[in-house]
């Protein structure tokens, strides 16, 4: 495997080409440095400048005080001079960040780029690439913003998402957008034309990360390689799947392989929240806990869609349920509809759920619980009651849908279930199930192979 670890956390860095002006893509790459608090020394190179952002500007290659361990090329010419240069001073790793712009065709670049990469022994990334986002280590060569807040979030997190998207604007945008929810990300890489190094490099690379926990892929091309490389990793983590392209047979041996294709883009974040903080699904059994009878209609339609089942509880947690919580349960128990209760002001609903949750999860046939909500402002809610819960039934997968919840209320059990980890999913029943039904396929399929 390729040591990739200088692309992803350098001790140097070195750019080539920083402009003065503001807004450009190369100020924007110092700017990020400089805002993340990056730790490593930064070099630049642009000899009609004495410095710029204070940062000293260096005329030529040999006044550099160090070999950088990475350099990054942001000029739209010029390009196999300056790699020739880098590789006589001893730089042994590139990344090419511009859309080149002289006339050299395809085949002519890749060829020139090899040879250097031979001659040299470089590994380059690139070109046309966005860049790198390491939020763990504190690290970014992103052209575009990355924001001190997003990187800040991200820094102490134990294990979070590595991002590979085949697409500039879709990986850049992680610099500064964070889903609803927000979700621990480790990396985010953009390969431009990926002539050295390919997706299926990051994937092994990916594989070893241990702050890496499950990976989301944006595709546009679909490799034999890549399919062979994801069937490897699989086993060891779950990789998300959109896939843009056309090739229908290419997608089906990549789904074969073990790819989770999802039916949107979002969902390589939303759904990923189940892979992120779920344990591992033991069956196709839910509990739910709903506040009223459509909401709970709703939940059990997608589940039919998904083959997944209602819970059937034993006697005692059945009695449990029809004489201790309340409301309009069914007659079997589960699912829970605590509607009408007698009052809305006060604890009295969050009481219902505190008291339902260890009933259903204390029962055998419950393999995972569904919590669906309502929020006005008058209802009290502490979603705290959930640590000791999830502390008591720590297999079992808990996921909350937010049904017409007014926003305070929302914003509340939002930040709590982030910081308990819990998944949270807004006004988006279907995805919650179809997301449920994807872990438990991933884990059974698994189990198979092992």
């Amino acid at each position: 495997m390729k040591n990739l670890k200088p692309f992803f956390n350098p001790k140097s860095i070195l750019i080539i080409g920083v402009s003065r002006k503001t807004y450009t893509f190369s100020y924007t790459l110092l700017k990020n440095l400089l805002e993340i608090f990056y730790e490593g020394n930064i070099y630049i190179i642009n000899p009609n400048a004495t410095d710029i952002l204070g940062i000293k500007s260096y005329h030529n290659y040999d006044d550099l005080p160090e070999i950088p361990e990475l350099a990054v090329i942001v000029l739209g010419s010029n390009i196999i001079e300056n790699i020739e240069k880098l590789g006589k001073i001893g730089v042994k790793y590139i990344s090419i960040q511009s859309e080149i712009q002289n006339r050299i065709d395809d085949r002519e670049l890749f060829y020139q780029l090899n040879q250097l990469s031979k001659k040299y022994n470089i590994t380059y990334l690139g070109p046309s690439m966005i860049g790198i986002m390491n939020f763990k280590d504190k690290f970014t060569n992103s052209v575009i913003p990355v924001r001190p807040h997003i990187m800040r979030a991200n820094k102490k997190i134990d294990y979070g998402l590595g991002v590979i998207a085949q697409s500039g604007g879709l990986a850049g945008a992680l610099g500064w957008w964070s889903p609803f929810q927000k979700i621990p990300i480790s990396k985010v890489i953009h390969l431009g034309r990926s002539y050295d190094i390919n997706e299926t490099d990051i994937l092994k690379y990916f594989c070893k990360d241990e702050t890496i926990k499950v990976i989301s892929l944006f595709l546009r091309e679909i490799t034999d390689d890549l399919i062979k490389t994801v069937e490897k990793i699989t086993p060891k983590k779950p990789i998300l799947i959109f896939y843009v392209g056309k090739e229908i047979k290419k997608e089906e041996e990549l789904r074969k392989a073990g790819g989770i294709f999802i039916l949107n883009y979002i969902e390589l974040y939303e759904i990923a929240k189940l892979f992120l903080w779920c344990p591992e699904p033991k069956g196709s059994n839910l509990g739910i806990i709903g506040p009223s009878s459509g909401a709970i209609y709703v939940i059990a339609k997608e589940m039919r869609n998904q083959n997944l089942s209602i819970a059937k509880l034993n006697d005692d947690s059945k009695n449990k349920i029809l004489n201790d919580v309340g409301g309009s349960t069914c007659k079997f128990g589960n699912p829970v509809d605590f509607w009408p209760p007698d009052k809305f002001i006060g604890t009295k609903i969050c009481g219902i759920y505190n008291k339902a949750s260890h009933i259903l999860l204390r029962d055998e046939s419950v393999n995972a619980l569904i919590l669906a909500l309502e929020f006005f402002t008058e209802i009290e809610f502490d979603f705290k009651i959930f640590k000791k819960i999830k502390d008591l039934y720590p297999e079992k997968p808990i996921i909350t849908i937010l049904i017409h919840a007014e926003s305070e209320g929302a914003k509340r059990v939002i930040k709590i279930a982030t910081e308990l980890k819990i998944p949270v999913f807004v006004n988006e029943i279907e995805r919650s199930i179809r997301g449920y039904k994807l872990l438990y396929d991933y884990y059974s399929k698994i189990k198979k192979k092992k």
